[in-house]
């Protein structure tokens, strides 16, 4: 197995209580070459929940900052603890255009070698795991969503653009929602993400499930590939460490069949290429 470049560990709130330390022995066991730990940082609440004059909950979490401080350093003593595994440090940075500065604070963090960027809610709304879709507008919600991906994509603020198509991941039947009035809005995202030099992210989170899925989905990954990208990565946004490294020899197989001919990691925000 090559990469798995979006994994969670305690830090994140969503995530099982494992340490840094716990995901690197087990990714040492597997034979992953390169492992990014990339805990949740949602930077429209970037402080704790007091600063704000609100309460923590399962719906909205906050302390994106303290959660960063926490990560980067527990990610920097495991990559001094194991060497020979190639442990990179980062973050994922949910709605970058809503904190701008703060957003590029981090990326310039030095002890950072990548970035993902990411959409998980829209602005003033809940996560999309959240919404109650029976009172949605959904092709309304759907674009409204591609459309903050652009803005997140047309930033500097992130190597990776995570999960394209997780506005659609808890939609009724997603299998069968018509992405083609979307086309425009996914086109540009790809352009951007080609014209930038940025990655775009294979996450195979939703192979676990009995209607198996990834985001984005292959028609997805082909359109990108025949538009020019080249820069892709492959992950399982593992939030335990029982799914580090499942469905990876999938996604590869994937990313072959679409016309990859390798995958990127980064080091310090500089792309690497790896052989598929």
């Amino acid at each position: 197995m090559i990469m798995d470049l979006h994994t969670h560990t305690h830090h994140s709130p969503d995530a099982e209580a494992q340490t840094v330390e716990e995901r690197a022995i087990a990714a040492e066991a597997m034979g992953l070459q390169y492992m990014a730990i990339t805990d949740h940082v949602e930077i429209n609440r970037f402080y704790p929940a007091a600063y704000y004059h609100a309460v923590e909950s399962e719906m909205f979490s906050y302390n994106g900052c303290g959660v960063f401080e926490g990560s980067v350093s527990e990610t920097v003593l495991a990559q001094q603890a194991h060497p020979s595994l190639r442990i990179l440090c980062g973050a994922e940075i949910g709605q970058i255009p809503q904190d701008i500065e703060k957003s590029r604070m981090l990326y310039r963090d030095e002890r950072v070698d990548l970035i993902i960027g990411s959409v998980h809610e829209l602005p003033q709304r809940e996560d999309f795991f959240f919404l109650d879709y029976s009172k949605e507008n959904i092709p309304k919600l759907v674009d409204a969503y591609f459309a903050e991906v652009l803005r997140t994509a047309e930033t500097d603020c992130y190597d990776i653009l995570a999960h394209l198509t997780y506005g659609l991941r808890y939609l009724p039947n997603r299998a069968a929602y018509d992405l083609t009035p979307h086309l425009e809005l996914i086109d540009e995202i790809f352009q951007t993400l080609i014209k930038k030099e940025k990655a775009l992210e294979l996450n195979g989170s939703g192979l676990k499930y009995a209607e198996p899925f990834t985001d984005p989905g292959y028609e997805m990954l082909c359109r990108y590939r025949k538009m020019g990208g080249r820069m892709l990565t492959i992950s399982t946004d593992a939030h335990d460490t029982k799914y580090l490294g499942s469905g990876v020899a999938k996604l590869e197989e994937m990313a072959k069949s679409a016309g990859f001919t390798e995958l990127v990691w980064f080091e310090k925000h500089i792309p690497h290429g790896v052989k598929l």
